[in-house]
């Protein structure tokens, strides 16, 4: 007989790749039963003397062997030492590498530090340590506190410094003061080249006054300063029902964020794409760094509809030494925020560096089952998953899982390169059919081919930075952006908006 784990207030997810619960310090054998009780689409039952398939008998772990650092449960003592031992026991025992681990820095000034020290370098470039708080104001909260904007160099000489993105609920969204497009000229007085390399400094308070001094597409220059505040995040930024140019319907959606908070926003797009009985769908990932496995596979689910019911969605991949409790997830069928689109033709991903883990997850993950399509730049690539673990204030996010899709591919640790490799259109507002990589992806619908300019694919990929971070770079950045100067599309999280 097949038992079931009752699981309550589980969250799965791809947060920089990842799969959270409220419970930690949990052992090993009972995070795999909450997994599989958790994330499988069902769990079979059958009679016996003690349960009925209506009546599911709960599974009770072995208790584990408690080792003196106090792992797997709680460490024994919060010192540094104390910390230190805990942290050695637990990525020994549930790192993915946990063979291949780095030597341990005595010298580390935090944890972070030293958990980078630990690290499968330079394979690992993805996990690090943060803040509870922070974790829990991203993934439980769905808040961040900042001002609420994302900057990218506008050319390859990087001269130019623009905004990309405004969070339509934060200081400067709800404001209007920025828009996409404005050209940056200095903030606090720092210059572009300042700000990208982090000299305007991380802002995790609200109330701390910072100006800017910008000017827009016209010429026209404003200085204007704003406080930070802690806004809702807004992982819908627009949905749109777009016409190519061969008059086919066309659905947009650019999501930023894969967190829960997002669901009423994303069923209310979906089911206006349904109403709108779009053909094709532009899902603009560009920007997008990760987070819920949930939501991942609820996007996936409504894309493919019916044609991917009951088939696998993805499959997570534990370390040599729990093997055994490898599983996968499947496409969902019910429970979704909206109806699922049916006979979708073109899925077409507008991607970047910055894309990265549950976007690549959806992106792997309905490539065997629909037309995928890539419009942008290279993606991040993290085809691994944490199961973050907190102690002593600190939640530590080391990789714990590689996830692979159906046919059990998972090797992108470079990214996906793109099937239509064309820059970003700072000129141009998000969803805006002539915006270029909009405009490429209504192109490839209609002509099934990549635009060309002078008999050749554009491509261009520029740096970005998502400016004065409430990351702090010293202590919760991850490896990628403390070795990297802040440039580059770094991916999950490592930097993202203010």
């Amino acid at each position: 007989m097949k038992n079931c784990l009752t699981v309550n207030k589980f969250q799965t997810g791809l947060g920089h790749g990842s799969l959270r619960s409220d419970s930690l310090a949990r052992p090993r054998s009972a995070w795999a039963a909450l997994l599989s009780a958790t994330l499988l689409s069902a769990c079979g039952g059958g009679g016996s003397s003690t349960g009925s398939p209506s009546t599911p008998v709960p599974v009770t772990p072995a208790p584990p062997v408690v080792l003196a650092s106090g792992y797997p449960n709680s460490p024994v003592t919060c010192s540094t030492d104390g910390q230190r031992a805990w942290l050695r026991d637990y990525m020994d025992d549930e790192y993915f590498w946990y063979t291949q681990q780095g030597v341990p820095n005595a010298a580390a000034t935090s944890m972070d530090d030293y958990l980078f020290s630990l690290l499968n370098k330079p394979i690992d470039r993805y996990s690090f340590a943060e803040s509870t708080a922070a974790a829990d104001q991203f993934f439980v909260e769905g808040t961040r506190t900042g001002y609420g904007y994302s900057l990218g160099w506008a050319d390859a000489a990087q001269t130019v410094l623009k905004v990309r993105i405004v969070e339509p609920l934060s200081p400067l969204g709800q404001g209007n003061l920025l828009r996409r497009g404005d050209t940056i000229v200095s903030i606090d007085g720092f210059t572009p080249v300042q700000v990208v390399a982090g000299q305007v400094g991380s802002v995790r308070t609200q109330g701390v006054p910072r100006t800017f001094v910008v000017r827009n597409d016209v010429g026209v220059q404003r200085t204007f300063t704003v406080s930070s505040l802690t806004f809702a995040l807004s992982p819908v930024i627009t949905s749109q029902i777009l016409t190519a140019p061969n008059g086919a319907k066309v659905g947009y959606l650019m999501y930023e964020e894969f967190i829960t908070t997002g669901s009423v926003a994303l069923g209310t797009a979906f089911a206006s794409f349904r109403a709108a009985n779009v053909q094709h769908l532009i899902l603009d990932f560009r920007y997008n760094g990760g987070g819920s496995t949930a939501q991942a596979r609820d996007i996936a689910s409504m894309v493919g509809g019916s044609s991917v019911a009951g088939k696998v969605f993805a499959q997570y991949r534990f370390n040599a030494r729990y093997t055994a409790e490898n599983f996968n997830q499947t496409f969902k069928t019910s429970g979704l925020p909206a109806q699922p689109l049916e006979g979708i033709g073109n899925v077409m991903v507008i991607t970047s560096g910055d894309t990265a883990s549950a976007s690549e997850v959806v992106i792997n993950s309905l490539r065997p089952h629909k037309n995928v399509v890539t419009v942008g730049s290279t993606t991040f690539g993290k085809p691994y998953a944490f199961l973050p673990i907190s102690a002593c204030g600190i939640t530590y996010s080391a990789v714990n899982l590689e996830v692979a899709n159906s046919v059990g591919f998972a090797d992108f640790s470079s990214g996906f390169a793109p099937a239509c490799p064309v820059a970003d259109d700072l000129t141009r507002q998000l969803g805006d059919p002539l915006e270029a990589r909009t405009a490429a992806a209504l192109g490839y619908i209609a002509t099934g081919r990549c635009p060309t300019v002078n008999g050749q694919v554009k491509s261009s990929i520029l740096a970005a930075t998502r400016a004065g971070s409430s990351t702090s770079a010293s202590t919760n950045a991850s490896p990628g952006q403390r070795r990297g100067s802040g440039l580059g599309e770094m991916g999950p999280r490592a930097t993202r908006v203010d």
